[in-house]
């Protein structure tokens, strides 16, 4: 059985907008589908927080901590206090025992919240009930403050010089639980071939859930520790329906990409699919939808008076002279046709 996130994680799923009551949901399909109130459905921010580094996404649950301490009496004194365990914590080892009773009671404190983050395993020290605790450092604690990818850059095409691409003790770490004989589920490594065929070497239904958001699900081969997409325009497409776009695709395929790529001259994404996945990203811009407003002129003079204006405006977006239409920006119809109805009040005083 998958146990339920902890009521912290789930406030702040809605809180960050990553998550949202189902939309769909009614009190007439609670019985059918056994939920007693609206189940929670990702956003699309949520898939983009999806496929973010696992640090930038703790970063983000530590900033939301951060700001729901705003209205507490000590929040300077709480926010300050957190940033040194953080720090603190760089300097600590993996799967090492580390005494909580060191800790101020702030302390004690954040090591329960940090705990739900992911952040550290507390465990009891000793058969006093439960007030003696320890706790134990995970890698992404140990690896938060100074470690790590850097999640923005984009155009890094790799290559095992740059030390922005991906730390040496994560490409070791992901190298070891690959050639265990029963690899990790907490890495993935991603191979993205010339013909759009796409090698992930994860055990994680996680990691396969994320690439099958952007890679045809419907066609794919497993094996124990590696599963076989391929990545198609349709599959792109419904990604970008999702609200993914085509920079975080990339970004996610590079720093994913398998330890081998990173020795050499090779991009980590091949450039005849980086550049198919932008130009599927550019088909969604070829039409352009705009509110516009009729008017209809009676008189070529008036047609070309009115026409001249509202291009001096920038609202001019087209115009039919044999029929005396014009079609204006919404948004500036009020002076076009402000502007209209003065030129016909001139034009009846010479008349008249």
């Amino acid at each position: 059985d998958v146990e339920d996130p902890p009521s912290a994680v789930v406030r702040f799923l809605e809180q960050t907008g990553l998550m949202q009551e189902d939309p769909d949901w009614s009190a007439d399909s609670a019985e059918s589908e056994g939920y007693d109130e609206a189940p929670l459905v990702i956003t699309s921010r949520g898939y983009e927080f999806m496929l973010q580094d696992v640090r930038v996404q703790v970063w983000q649950f530590i900033l939301q901590y951060f700001q729901s301490l705003e209205n507490h009496k000590r929040c300077d004194e709480i926010r300050s206090e957190a940033l040194l365990f953080l720090i603190c914590l760089s300097f600590c080892r993996v799967g090492e025992a580390y005494s909580a009773a060191g800790l101020s009671a702030i302390g004690q404190t954040l090591m329960k919240d940090f705990s739900q983050f992911g952040l550290l395993y507390v465990a009891d020290a000793g058969n006093d009930g439960g007030k003696s605790k320890v706790f134990y450092p995970t890698r992404v604690a140990v690896n938060l403050v100074a470690g790590g990818l850097d999640d923005d850059d984009d155009n890094d095409d790799g290559g095992g010089a740059s030390g922005s691409e991906a730390s040496v003790a994560a490409v070791r770490a992901l190298e070891a639980s690959l050639n265990a004989p029963r690899p990790s589920r907490s890495h993935v490594a991603i191979i993205v071939q010339t013909n759009f065929q796409l090698c992930a070497y994860t055990t994680s239904e996680l990691h396969v859930s994320m690439l099958g958001l952007f890679c045809d699900i419907t066609n794919y081969r497993r094996l124990p520790n590696v599963i076989f997409y391929r990545i198609t325009r349709e599959s792109i497409k419904s990604a970008f329906k999702l609200g993914i776009e085509a920079g975080q695709i990339l970004r996610f395929l590079r720093m994913h990409a398998h330890p081998r790529l990173r020795t050499g001259d090779q991009p980590l994404v091949p450039s005849n699919v980086e550049d198919q996945i932008w130009l599927w990203d550019q088909e969604r811009h070829r039409v352009k939808l705009d509110e516009v407003y009729n008017v209809q002129c009676r008189t070529g003079a008036e047609f070309n008076a009115v026409q001249q204006y509202a291009a001096d405006i920038g609202a001019y977006v087209w115009g039919s002279e044999a029929k005396l239409r014009l079609l204006v920006r919404y948004s500036l119809a009020e002076r076009a046709l402000a502007f209209l109805r003065r030129w016909r009040s001139r034009e009846a005083a010479r008349a008249a």
